[in-house]
C-alpha cells in the first residue's frame, strides 16, 4: 500500500514538472520567435476570446504568480529557516512555517503555480492551458496537498490542526 502511494506521488510530481517544462519551453519559444504554426494551433487550441492588446493583462498575472512564488519561498527559507534538505519532497520538515504568505493559504507555492498557469493562458488565449489548469489543480488537490497534509499532521500535531482551522487550503 505505502509503495503504491509512493508511486502516486512520484507520478503526480513528475506531470507536474512535465507540463510546467512543456509550458516554459512553448513561452520561451514565443519570446525567441521561434515559429511553429502547426505546433502551436495543435497545442495551443488558441480560442481567441482575448483579443490582442488585452491578452497582454496575462503578463500581470504570470507576475504575480512570480511574485507570490518568490515570496514564499523566501518566507520558507529565511523567515522560517526552512533549510533546502528540509525542502526535499519526501523528507519531513522541522519548522512549521505561518508567516508571510502562508498567514492566507496553506498552499501559496501551489497557488502560485496555478496563477501562473492562468496568466499564460490569457496570454495565449489558450483552451488548452485551461484544461491543464484544471488537471494540474486536480493534481495538487487530491494527489499533493492532501499527502503533504498527513505528514505535516504527523510531524506537528496540534499546532498543524489548529492552522488549518484558520488559514485556508487555497484562500
Amino acid at each position: 500500500m505505502k509503495i503504491e502511494r509512493h508511486h502516486v506521488r512520484v507520478f503526480s510530481i513528475i506531470v507536474v514538472w512535465l507540463i510546467f517544462a512543456t509550458l516554459l519551453s512553448y513561452l520561451l519559444a514565443l519570446i525567441l520567435k521561434v515559429n511553429f504554426p502547426l505546433v502551436s494551433s495543435i497545442f495551443l487550441f488558441p480560442v481567441a476570446l482575448i483579443p490582442f492588446p488585452c491578452n497582454l493583462s496575462g503578463l500581470f498575472v504570470i507576475g504575480f504568480g512570480l511574485l507570490l512564488n518568490a515570496y514564499a519561498n523566501y518566507t520558507l527559507l529565511f523567515v522560517g529557516k526552512i533549510g533546502l534538505r528540509d525542502r526535499e519532497p519526501f523528507h519531513t520538515p522541522s519548522t512549521l512555517v505561518v508567516d508571510g504568505p502562508y498567514r492566507f493559504s496553506r498552499n501559496p507555492i501551489y497557488l502560485s503555480v496555478l496563477i501562473m498557469i492562468f496568466g499564460l493562458a490569457i496570454i495565449l488565449s489558450s483552451l488548452l492551458l485551461i484544461i491543464i489548469l484544471a488537471v494540474v489543480y486536480g493534481i495538487f488537490q487530491f494527489s499533493l496537498i492532501r499527502w503533504e497534509e498527513r505528514r505535516l499532521e504527523e510531524a506537528f500535531g496540534i499546532d498543524y490542526l489548529e492552522y488549518k482551522k484558520h488559514v485556508r487550503r487555497w484562500l
